[in-house]
């Protein structure tokens, strides 16, 4: 790899947050400029725009960058590792395969960011969407605690996490998804500067929760298959020719092929050759166009880390332990709220001494705001309501489960592993 790529990766291995449990292969959220969260003021930068907030990428990366461009689009293939696409960068620069992308990193920059804590798809999304961190918005978590409403919901599907088979609409609640959020979009600032943003995702979560949620103020496309997306970007790019646009392109299938092969399957790497195929041909159509100044960025909200299934993490088996909280836990698997009984801290404690010695740690959640785990700024008052009393960091691949059905998962993310925080990012002037 490049010195400029290994220099950053080492800064973001050796980064360390304070007062933030840190075992070996973790790797810390590093909102200073190289994680995913200084993405969207970037893109603001880049469309010669102001920024509604000052946390734009590090200038190392800026300045090869420096430019006004009149389209900007942003790539995000959910569960997209850093390790997966240095091996498809290597094969392609180092072995000579994949010739089409020759010349394209030849061309592009690539380099490594991480994630942001926790490592997961709605908390991740939110802060591409919003250019806030987690603790500012307050998703910070596939299932959360909403303490308005009076129960967990789920905050990919917003339905109440209780009902598995048979999802509740949380607006029969009176949750509102666009309305919910206690800052603006990124597509309804960007309206106001005269930028045309649009948004392009499957048709089967074109109108999901969160992407009415997170979608507000911007043109939505849905898609059957990736060729489908590629012609849809193109004829919007080619009508907005005379103004500046934002076009965000979302594809699940290698998060959800992860889950359930692994994050270390073969056929995991060759769904995203699949994927870069298609990418590669359209990046050849739109060079055919001239003048169009077009940016290209491809990133990841997160990778996900190999997951044995195994019955010691089903917290069904140890009512010893969920008898002293309040409620099953909320967040992430890889990186779960308690809410525990008063008095009840110490008997948790000692729990997992004894059942789990050393694979899991404790710190009092308001520790671990105070410290920026979920960013480098104050907590919004939701936040601090959905993160309880207690955050906890599994060691290696460790975690828990304690969803009403069969466990089946052999990837997962949410935690601070170097295979979720770790993502790549690359950017290709077009």
């Amino acid at each position: 790899m490049h010195k400029q790529f290994s220099d950053l990766y080492h800064r973001l291995i050796e980064n360390c947050i304070p007062g933030i449990p840190k075992f070996s292969n973790q790797v810390h959220p590093f909102y200073a400029g190289l994680s995913i969260a200084n993405i969207p003021a970037s893109i603001c930068c880049w469309l010669g725009c102001p920024s509604p907030v000052e946390n734009a990428l590090d200038v190392s990366v800026l300045r090869q960058l420096d430019q006004d461009y009149q389209h900007v689009i942003l790539v995000l293939v959910d569960g997209l590792s850093l390790r997966l696409f240095q091996r498809f960068y290597e094969d392609t620069v180092g072995n000579g395969l994949h010739r089409e992308w020759q010349g394209i990193f030849r061309d592009g920059l690539f380099l490594p960011l991480t994630s942001i804590a926790p490592s997961t798809t709605s908390a991740a999304l939110t802060t591409l969407w919003t250019a806030r961190f987690p603790a500012e918005h307050g998703i910070i978590g596939y299932e959360l605690f909403l303490k308005e409403y009076g129960f967990i919901a789920n905050m990919i599907t917003h339905s109440v996490s209780a009902f598995i088979n048979e999802p509740v609409d949380m607006k029969k609640a009176g949750f509102e998804p666009s309305a919910c959020l206690p800052i603006e979009t990124i597509g309804q600032y960007l309206a106001t500067q005269g930028i045309i943003t649009s948004a392009y995702q499957h048709q089967s979560i074109s109108v999901s929760g969160l992407s009415q949620m997170l979608l507000s103020g911007t043109e939505r496309f849905s898609y059957n298959s990736l060729d489908d997306l590629w012609s849809l970007l193109l004829q919007t790019l080619q009508r907005s020719r005379n103004q500046k646009s934002y076009s965000y392109v979302y594809w699940s299938g290698l998060d959800t092929f992860s889950h359930h092969a692994g994050p270390d399957s073969q056929l995991l790497y060759q769904e995203w050759l699949n994927f870069a195929a298609v990418l590669n041909h359209f990046i050849a159509r739109h060079q055919t166009e001239k003048n169009q100044r077009t940016l290209l960025l491809v990133t990841a909200d997160h990778g996900q880390i190999a997951t044995d299934i195994q019955t010691k993490y089903d917290l069904h088996n140890h009512p010893g332990l969920t008898r002293h909280l309040v409620m099953m836990p909320t967040g992430e698997s890889r990186l779960p709220f308690l809410f525990t009984k008063p008095g009840a801290l110490a008997a948790v404690q000692d729990y997992l001494n004894t059942h789990w010695l050393g694979q899991f740690s404790l710190l009092p959640s308001q520790s671990a705001l105070d410290c920026g785990l979920l960013g480098n700024s104050p907590a919004h008052q939701t936040t601090q309501d959905r993160i309880g009393d207690q955050v906890v960091f599994p060691k290696d691949n460790a975690y828990w489960w304690w969803v009403k059905k069969e466990n089946q998962l052999l990837g997962r993310h949410g935690g601070l592993s170097a295979e979720e925080m770790l993502v790549p990012f690359f950017a290709l002037p077009l």
